[in-house]
């Protein structure tokens, strides 16, 4: 038993080696456009900034993958949610985390992540770069051992996964409300009738370009609405609550600041759509006072951030409150998009759908190969073992930043 999951398989081991590359992959940019509608957008050769949102974004899509090997020649691949500064992840991968990790007896991977938060706790690293590293080694981990037992990875957690994940895409990321709409038209033809749309914090603008949005796209049947921590002030968090609430909206996601577990917790007692939030969330430990509180009704964690150990960690504490889960996917490539949609289909195995980042996927073929497939009941799960996706190690040099 692994914190309250039935251990399905051998998970012990050791590491002959671990070591973390910097990736950036072509193609159009995280937003497609979708930024420079605003007038006030900075940038810098890197990186922009699109303000009411506070969040920087990577001008290029940039991320961390960590390849680790077992000492029985197993190699397994893992990939942290963070787009900034992935840099970051490697150093401490192939420093730090590399030194004492590697030729050291783990019964579980759960053993090996609590010894390297004990490591740095008392220093106060309880979330940031050194849990995203942590959380890329933990998925890397998963994707070894399963390929050791030659089953998927969401087979290390329970007896069948669903044949199929249902997901919602993940923003209409294009410039022009006409250019979203046709995007929306062409995502629920050819894929699922779900959509999630990114606020931009003018409430009166964001409930009528929702509004415009249902009006033109009634194919789409299930519409949730992300504010990306821009409505902060008590008052409008109220009434943006409410009037999504009133659009039917699944949830409202990050609504306030994410620091703000007192006012979550006031906007927690307003009418309207459920609250749901949890990708700035690295640990159990951080979650416990959001879910203890109640100011969460739908908690999302981020697996890039979390691995599968905190995730699942997370998703007792929230079970234990009649809490509902389904993970967060943020901004990484085919690696950290299928440790997600495991996680999703074995261990949430929630009646919602999941969080799907379409324009992040196959970016790079020829050095990541996905045997995930995209249909109308959303992405099927393949019985590859591991986590479905196969890196070439000669071809992925080319997408490797020094």
């Amino acid at each position: 038993m692994v914190n309250g999951f039935p251990a399905r398989h051998d998970m012990a081991f050791r590491i002959r080696d671990v070591r973390g590359v910097r990736m950036r992959a072509p193609g159009p940019d995280y937003w497609r456009g979708f930024l420079k509608q605003a007038a006030d957008a900075q940038a810098t050769g890197r990186f922009q900034f699109s303000p009411p949102w506070r969040t920087v974004y990577a001008k290029e899509v940039e991320s961390a993958l960590v390849r680790v090997q077992l000492a029985d020649g197993t190699v397994g691949w893992g990939e942290a949610t963070c787009p900034i500064a992935p840099e970051v992840i490697c150093t401490l991968v192939n420093g730090f985390i590399s030194e004492v990790a590697r030729h050291q007896p783990f019964a579980a991977p759960d053993t090996l992540v609590d010894m390297l938060y004990d490591a740095q706790r008392c220093r106060g690293y309880l979330a940031g770069h050194y849990q995203d590293a942590v959380a890329a080694l933990d998925i890397a981990l998963h994707d070894a051992l399963a390929r050791r037992a030659g089953c998927p990875v969401n087979e290390l957690f329970a007896a069948k996964a669903r044949a199929s994940q249902p997901c919602y895409l993940s923003g209409a990321r294009a410039p022009t409300r006409e250019e979203r709409i046709e995007l929306l038209h062409r995502w629920s033809a050819e894929a699922t009738t779900a959509v999630k749309i990114f606020l931009r914090g003018s409430l009166d603008a964001d409930l009528e370009e929702f509004t415009a949005l249902q009006d033109a796209v009634p194919s789409i049947s299930w519409w949730a609405g992300d504010a990306l921590w821009t409505f902060h002030e008590p008052a409008v968090a109220v009434r943006a609550r409410h009037s999504f609430g009133q659009l039917a909206a699944k949830w409202l996601e990050c609504p306030m600041l994410p620091e703000d577990l007192a006012g979550h917790m006031a906007l927690r007692e307003a009418p309207g759509a459920p609250i749901a939030l949890g990708e700035h969330f690295r640990t159990a430990l951080q979650a416990a006072p959001w879910l203890d509180s109640g100011a969460v009704q739908i908690l999302q964690p981020d697996i890039g951030r979390t691995g599968f150990v905190m995730g699942r960690r997370m998703l007792e504490h929230a079970s234990g409150r009649h809490i509902a889960v389904t993970p967060h996917m943020g901004g990484a490539l085919d690696v950290m998009q299928a440790a997600t949609l495991h996680f999703a289909a074995s261990i949430a195995a929630s009646d919602l759908p999941c969080e799907y980042q379409a324009g992040l996927a196959g970016r790079i073929p020829t050095a990541l190969r996905s045997d995930w497939t995209l249909g109308h009941d959303g992405l099927l799960i393949p019985e590859t073992p591991g986590l479905g996706v196969h890196v070439d190690e000669d071809a992925i040099q080319e997408f490797i930043v020094s």
